[in-house]
């Protein structure tokens, strides 16, 4: 694999750090064009992106610590610097620090306009292009495979890393299976954005298919077993999807994705039909959604 993308004398890119900053730049890009498609740029908004980038650091980084005390405890008393390039990243715990940061950056500065519709095509644009990072520089891919899809590495690839299991033989290519649902998720997201009625949940249905999946996955993802067949972030998908799930099926019981229909034209013939008040309420309700 090629886990530095370039190196001369002493300015060494590696690339699955250019990936990542590449992805964030992108998907900060796509969230700025949505904010200002949308009439919603401003100081505050800025405070709360600068927030969410803080967060998602955070996050990323601390969700995987209780996986390996031992190697932070080493970590004890190293300059902070070697501590943030050294530690551990994941991306779910980077959504969900983003995510955090994000609800008490808005709660802090009494801003209630719903903006997380602009985050979701911006997520997984950013999560294509940086996978692309992991699947150039990280090893193992996967977990060992037959099938004919399966990707090998030489010899000298799988030396560079410490431990790689499975790197002897094929192995699923579970980044490229990631990448491949991230775009198909950019396309569905980009063209049928405008079907969900209330704001804030096309992000929140993006996330809860994205968790589906990502626990699905990790199946072959090669990440070590911490209980019961499961791996660390299987474990942290369990809550945040079943807190997805609980939250569709209060939007479906409360109705609020059933527009009221439209009054027909007094020339049309017949009586004019007009919306019960319950249903205005409800259709209310619907415009302006919180997230």
């Amino acid at each position: 694999m090629f886990p530095v993308l370039y190196r001369n004398g002493p300015i060494v890119i590696y690339t699955h750090d250019f990936f990542t900053t590449m992805g964030l730049l992108a998907g900060l890009l796509l969230y700025y064009y949505e904010l200002r498609r949308r009439g919603m740029l401003g100081p505050r908004i800025f405070v709360i992106s600068i927030a969410a980038i803080v967060g998602g650091g955070i996050g990323a980084r601390l969700i995987t610590a209780w996986e390996h005390l031992p190697y932070y405890s080493n970590m004890v008393g190293a300059p902070l610097s070697y501590m943030i390039s050294h530690s551990g990243k994941s991306i779910i715990g980077g959504i969900l620090g983003g995510y955090v940061a994000i609800v008490l950056s808005k709660r802090a500065l009494g801003y209630t306009r719903s903006t997380g519709d602009c985050y979701a095509a911006a997520i997984p644009l950013a999560m294509v292009i940086g996978r692309v990072g992991c699947f150039l520089s990280e090893l193992p891919l996967g977990t060992p495979t037959n099938l004919p899809w399966g990707v090998s590495v030489s010899e000298s690839a799988a030396q560079q890393f410490a431990v790689c299991p499975g790197c002897q033989g094929r192995m699923h290519p579970s980044m490229v299976y990631e990448i491949i649902f991230h775009l198909l998720a950019l396309f569905a997201i980009w063209r049928y954005r405008r079907l969900m009625p209330v704001q804030g949940d096309t992000l929140k249905l993006y996330l809860l298919v994205a968790a589906l999946f990502r626990f699905a996955v990790e199946f072959v993802r090669a990440n070590g077993d911490q209980l019961a067949g499961l791996s660390g972030p299987q474990f942290v998908l369990i809550p945040l999807t079943a807190l997805l799930i609980y939250h569709f099926v209060r939007q479906l019981r409360r109705g609020v994705y059933w527009m009221p229909p439209a009054p027909v034209p007094a020339h049309a013939g017949g009586p004019r039909v007009t919306p019960s008040a319950q249903t205005v309420a409800s259709g209310r309700e619907v415009l302006h959604g919180e997230s």
